[in-house]
């Protein structure tokens, strides 16, 4: 709670909700206590006669947590019955999760991001199916990508066409995480009208016996996570399941996938806290020439690298989803970044509402690629920190290693963040006062510079 609390208070939250929360995050951990992600990772995510049966005790906590618990009625307004908190909070629970495995991360954190549209505008249709994710009885999945859609999405081949007072759905849709085990979630189509695409629409389904899951993806890593190729004919949904307004389902998608890149920012912060963990507890312990391996100069100057690395990669993912919080509410203040007098209250006045969205994608595109770049060097040395035993799959180290590779790829891959990164530098300009946060450092750790020599144009930038 302890990154979480600051910014709670920012956000007006009092002390007994901050209370609450965090005995919320004791349960959750008592809960966590019982994973074993080196099961889960050698047994796997499988297709078993077209169901997915996922590994261990996974599904068993999975329950534990989102029917018992409810964990996901702590994340719905209170309009709509449950207890309104919001991305910061969320960013708690994802820290805590993905600490210990990102795979679970991933299952839970999805379902939060089909439901953030649904609360937005809701119709008796969409309160239904959140009210049943506060029961736990939904697990989200969002179906976006497609072989040729990954980063540019406004090319996707999977059509809606509107019939009487229902849409008629097909397509394909590939890497899609929880997918086959997941009921309930967004899919993503062109908006066909008389035979020609006239936009896209998001929608929302929930238990459609036509949504089928052909393949199961084998990958390097995330083995208890599935990902999967889903493919659906004549799925008819009525009007009332559209997300936003028919033919602007893109413009949806992009806010959407705000969320998403916060999540993955805070996968790659926690799981590079678990990694220096471990590598430290090695480097204490390994005994190599009389003594532990941890007091050889190069092995101290990686950890100490890392003690200081890991605070900034949280206050990275804490910022952005405070920054997206503070979007949602109508406006971004200075103070995510920036000092002086009154500097919120210049932020409220300077900028209009597209400045404000580019401000909001500039804070989850730095988190996002800031992490997830630096966590693929951190995992590399933590794991040298092992030495032989580290490449040995039966350690946590190499799980890891292999599990934060797709962190710089999926939700964006790192070089189109750099692009939206430069587009939204437009915004960030229009706040004088505004310091980015990598640049607010006296010093550069060794993760720091390696990122700028990959990404130059980030360098001063995030």
């Amino acid at each position: 709670m302890e990154n979480v609390t600051p910014f709670a208070k920012k956000m007006g939250y009092n002390d007994d909700q901050i209370q609450d929360f965090g005995i919320f995050l004791e349960s959750i951990e008592a809960i966590m206590e019982k994973a074993d992600p080196m099961d889960w990772d050698r047994n796997e995510v499988h297709l078993k006669d077209g169901k997915v049966i996922l590994p261990g005790n996974f599904e068993a906590l999975l329950k534990e947590l989102v029917v018992e618990n409810e964990l996901y009625s702590w994340f719905i307004p209170e309009k709509l019955g449950g207890y309104g908190y919001t991305n910061i909070f969320v960013s708690g629970v994802m820290q805590l999760l993905s600490y210990i495995d990102i795979s679970f991360g991933i299952m839970t954190g999805i379902s939060l991001t089909v439901m953030e549209p649904l609360v937005r505008k809701p119709t008796g249709l969409m309160e239904n199916i959140v009210e049943n994710f506060a029961r736990g009885k939904n697990i989200g999945f969002v179906g976006f990508s497609e072989p040729q859609a990954g980063s540019n999405l406004q090319n996707v081949k999977s059509k809606s066409v509107l019939d009487g007072n229902d849409y008629i759905l097909e397509g394909t849709k590939i890497w899609i995480s929880n997918g086959g085990y997941a009921n309930a979630g967004l899919l993503l189509t062109t908006n066909e009208v008389d035979g020609k695409a006239d936009g896209t629409n998001v929608f929302i389904v929930e238990n459609p016996k036509e949504l089928v899951c052909e393949r199961l993806e084998e990958k390097m890593g995330l083995h208890a996570s599935p990902t999967a190729q889903l493919h659906f004919e004549n799925l008819r949904v009525p009007k009332e399941a559209i997300v936003g307004k028919p033919g602007n389902g893109y413009r949806g998608v992009l806010e959407r996938l705000m969320s998403m890149r916060i999540a993955v920012s805070m996968q790659g912060a926690a799981s590079m806290y678990r990694a220096r963990d471990l590598a430290s507890q090695y480097a204490e312990t390994r005994q190599q020439f009389g003594q532990p391996i941890g007091q050889f100069p190069a092995i101290k100057y990686k950890i100490d690298q890392m003690n200081i690395q890991v605070p900034r990669m949280l206050k990275f993912a804490y910022t952005a989803a405070y920054a997206l919080d503070r979007f949602n509410k109508g406006w971004i203040p200075a103070d995510v970044g920036a000092t002086g007098p009154a500097a919120e209250e210049q932020a409220a006045s300077l900028l209009p509402g597209i400045a404000m969205r580019g401000l909001a994608h500039y804070f989850a595109s730095s988190s996002k690629t800031y992490n997830a770049e630096i966590a693929q060097d951190m995992a590399y040395d933590a794991t040298q920190i092992f030495g032989g035993n580290g490449f040995v799959a039966e350690n946590e180290i190499n799980k890891i290693l292999r599990d934060i590779r797709v962190l710089s790829i999926y939700e964006g891959t790192s070089e189109i963040h750099d692009w939206i990164i430069s587009r939204s530098m437009a915004a960030v300009e229009m706040i004088p006062t505004l310091k980015p946060l990598a640049a607010s450092y006296d010093e550069k750790t060794l993760y720091e510079k390696m990122l700028y020599l990959r990404f130059p144009r980030m360098e001063n930038k995030i």
